[in-house]
């Protein structure tokens, strides 16, 4: 079971990589080539998350290959990549602030509530897995389960665009939920059944709740206190 979950990991990376094109298409990449109305940073987002699921991708059919000494050269790049794509979250969550600010002219409650749904959250979310994956590289389950929940967190967005856009939003919703909630439960159910550890799936499952509540607390006083110190000091 594991060796097989191993060897076709891959494909649910090239299945991300797939629904982010899909979920973005009519958001931005059918603006090319004038791309009005998005700036530099838009474009440097997307292109190093790009290179971060190509990479996934690769780094997944290097160990289907057994190439393990290539996999090693291509994770150390990830020590560069990964901390570009969370610099890159922050500069879009700020061009995002400041657009809310000067363009859609929101009050600077409901631009600060805004980055509680994206940017902000996401450094902290893909921070962790990341990090937990790299302490956990001897531990070759964890290290995979790891990485493979940051191609769940990259996911997101691709696949939430494409949901809420063809769905409903009380069929979207739920879709969703089953992906970040109902398929890690059923995977460390698995796990456990197999007298493997939950513990990567789970911290998995408590972030993907702590996103769920974040959504929603964009207005709580404690947020606001954080988002504004942010927006004031940083952006």
């Amino acid at each position: 079971m594991e060796a097989k979950l191993q060897n076709n990991v891959g494909f649910f990376f090239i299945g991300v990589f797939i629904m982010s094109i899909i979920g973005f298409y009519p958001t931005y990449f059918a603006h090319f080539p004038a791309f009005k109305g998005f700036s530099w940073v838009h474009h440097f987002h997307g292109f190093i998350a790009s290179v971060w699921i190509v990479m996934l991708i690769t780094q997944a059919f290097l160990i289907r290959a057994k190439n393990y000494n290539l996999h090693r050269k291509v994770g150390k790049a990830s020590y560069f990549v990964m901390p570009v794509l969370l610099f890159s979250f922050f500069l879009v969550a700020r061009a995002m602030y400041v657009k809310n600010i000067e363009v859609n002219h929101l009050s600077e409650a409901d631009a600060l509530a805004a980055l509680s749904r994206s940017g902000l959250p996401d450094i902290v979310y893909l921070g962790i897995l990341y990090s937990l994956a790299i302490i956990y590289k001897k531990k070759t389950a964890w290290h995979m389960r790891f990485f493979t929940c940051t191609g769940l967190m990259v996911l997101g967005p691709g696949l939430g665009r494409f949901l809420f856009t063809h769905l409903k939003p009380e069929v979207a919703g739920p879709i969703l939920g089953i992906t970040f909630l109902g398929i890690p439960v059923i995977w460390m159910i698995t796990d456990l059944i197999r007298k493997k550890s939950p513990v990567p799936l789970l911290i998995f499952i408590a972030i993907s709740l702590t996103a769920a509540i974040m959504g929603n607390s964009g207005h709580s006083p404690w947020w606001q206190a954080f988002a504004g110190w942010v927006a004031k000091n940083l952006f």
